[in-house]
């Protein structure tokens, strides 16, 4: 794809474009700004296109661009391919549908009703204007924790297998049961017996359970209520996937909390999180990465500065970036996972078996050291 030779917009400047153009509903106005910056050069679509890859974005803003006609003034092959991706989305969704569908029968089958989470909740309900717009992985879904292993076994037994074998761990303690695919289905299973790795007193099955909604369209399942995909919204992206620590946030992730904050008020998850600081940085940066400050929350503090700073110096440093991912990676092995498990040896058989196994596997050497090669080689 050919691409104008364009050293005006910086890796930081290009994500805040991105939530611009993500907002586009809210701010028309923009549209003038992009035909602008188009018509002279600024914008290096080839390293656009690879930046909304990279948040899986690309299909929300083929849509963006054609709801507000923007796709003549792209470069061609530069539309096409935003089309291409659209319909290749939108085909697989549609495909993850009917698996919905098929899984929900078998689970209701087995007297067991699912809470779906995340991508393929909101697709359930209605979240998004048009079924191409989200990318989705797997789908997630929470069931009772009496039920976990059954259910895998129910799945095992339909055809699906594991994605990845769990040697060295035993899945009745794991947060979700390894990921099980079938061969002609779209999307792998993630079985959660947990909603988190560690249950949070505020944000546990119980708790959920008491505001879950039904899916009209699809009886037999169900999804987290408004408020409480909002929360797990923040969980899962800024404290499992340490997001917060990291400075780093997907625009995906962003774009669906805006979509989540036009049906139900920021402020009543709030009142419900315990992490308030955490989740105010969140909801602050959601404001500033979409060019509407206040938006989500009206106000600052201390930690929504610390981590714009963070988020921009990953964008604008690669040596920052690298660095202090480097420094926050080894200092959660060695104190949070490394430590923690050889103490715990001394006094758990099972521990002590697993990593006896683990020591004499070569496999396990391959595949651990590639996690420090992909972070080490990882561009921002």
């Amino acid at each position: 794809m050919p691409s104008p030779i364009c050293l005006t917009m910086t890796n930081k400047e290009r994500f805040y474009f991105m939530g611009k153009c993500l907002m586009l509903d809210e701010n028309p106005l923009f549209r003038e700004e992009i035909i602008r910056l188009n018509a002279a050069n600024a914008i290096d679509w080839l390293r656009f296109s690879a930046s909304c890859s990279d948040h899986l974005i690309l299909p929300v803003i083929y849509l963006k661009f054609q709801k507000h006609g923007l796709i003549d003034y792209l470069p061609e092959e530069f539309s096409e391919h935003l089309k291409y991706i659209y319909d290749l989305n939108r085909e697989r969704n549609t495909r993850i549908l009917v698996q919905l569908g098929s899984i929900t029968a078998i689970l209701n089958q087995n007297n067991i009703s699912p809470v779906f989470l995340k991508g393929s909740a909101h697709l359930l309900d209605g979240l998004y204007s048009d079924f191409g717009e989200r990318i989705m992985g797997d789908i997630d879904f929470l069931i009772p924790e009496k039920d976990y292993l059954r259910t895998a076994k129910i799945f095992e037994d339909e055809g699906y297998v594991l994605f990845e074998p769990s040697l060295y761990f035993d899945v009745a303690d794991l947060k979700h049961y390894p990921p099980l695919v079938k061969p002609g289905e779209p999307a792998y299973l993630e079985i959660h017996r947990l909603l988190t790795e560690k249950e949070l007193s505020w944000f546990n099955a119980g708790i959920i359970n008491q505001e879950k909604k039904e899916i009209k369209t699809l009886q037999g399942c169900y999804v987290l209520s408004d408020r409480h995909k909002i929360a797990f919204n923040f969980i899962h992206g800024q404290l499992h996937h340490q997001g917060h620590l990291n400075g780093i946030v997907s625009l995906r992730d962003l774009y669906d909390l805006y979509l989540l904050s036009k049906r139900s008020d920021i402020n009543q998850t709030l009142s419900i999180i315990e992490a308030k600081r955490k989740a105010i940085a969140y909801f602050v940066f959601a404001g500033k990465a979409f060019g509407t400050q206040g938006r989500f929350y009206t106000g600052n503090s201390f930690s929504a500065w610390l981590f714009v700073k963070k988020h921009d110096l990953n964008l604008s440093s690669r040596t920052f970036y690298h660095t202090y991912r480097t420094i926050v990676f080894l200092g959660q092995r060695i104190f949070y996972k490394y430590i923690p498990q050889l103490v715990k040896s001394f006094y758990s058989r099972e521990v002590r078996q697993s990593l006896i196994k683990r020591m004499n596997d070569p496999t396990y050497y391959r595949t651990h050291f590639k996690s420090y090669i992909d972070l080490f080689t990882q561009n921002k």
